[in-house]
């Protein structure tokens, strides 16, 4: 992660020193350091109490590092699950009636000093169904849901085949399957990252 994270701070560090050099002429040094540039990234969310003076709190975002966030495991596979805010948690627990749900339970502010906790309950509850049970229920709550994927799935996802996501290219070790851009431009056509012309040129001759 440090290597992506980096590597992208750097492109738009570059991009923003190649604007002031339009706009001004000048070019300049942009130096991107990975140590700083992960502290940054990390801190956004986990600076927490420790930003104050004196400290509040530790560094950490509570609801995050808690032990029990993490994809619920249901009776066949695994669901990411977002039951969050008061109406969702409101909607949830009256359709589904966990028999650990409560007044002490109801709103935000009461769960978040035990969101831990409340995490625990919520994966028992989850066990106790299928993942396509809860995909339909939770749809129809209005509740983010996901079933959790394999990585080797990625590969014959519906989506990313029919948006056209994978490349495949013509290697001297056959045919190789790339990941392309994920963004789109309207007057450019972007190539694919990972994609080595120097393989499929090599292939030619």
């Amino acid at each position: 992660m440090a290597d992506k994270v980096a590597g992208l701070t750097a492109l738009y560090a570059t991009l923003m020193a190649l604007f002031h050099r339009e706009r001004t002429g000048e070019g300049q040094e942009v130096e991107v350091p990975m140590f700083e540039t992960m502290a940054a990234f990390m801190l956004v969310e986990h600076a927490n109490g420790a930003m104050f003076s004196p400290p509040l709190g530790p560094a950490a975002y509570p609801r995050v590092v808690a032990p029990n966030r993490r994809p619920y495991r249901t009776r066949d596979g695994y669901i990411s699950a977002l039951v969050y805010n008061d109406k969702q948690w409101t909607a949830f627990t009256e359709a589904v009636r966990p028999p650990w749900a409560g007044p002490h339970l109801a709103t935000l502010e009461q769960r978040v000093p035990q969101i831990d906790a409340v995490y625990g309950l919520l994966a028992q509850t989850f066990a106790e169904r299928t993942t396509q049970d809860w995909l339909d229920l939770l749809r129809s709550l209005d509740i983010p849901a996901a079933p959790v994927r394999t990585l080797d799935e990625l590969f014959s996802n519906p989506h990313l085949n029919q948006a056209g996501f994978f490349q495949t290219v013509d290697t001297p070790n056959g045919p190789v399957r790339f990941p392309g851009p994920p963004a789109w431009f309207s007057r450019t056509r972007a190539a694919s990252p990972g994609r080595p012309r120097g393989w499929a040129r090599t292939r030619r001759k």
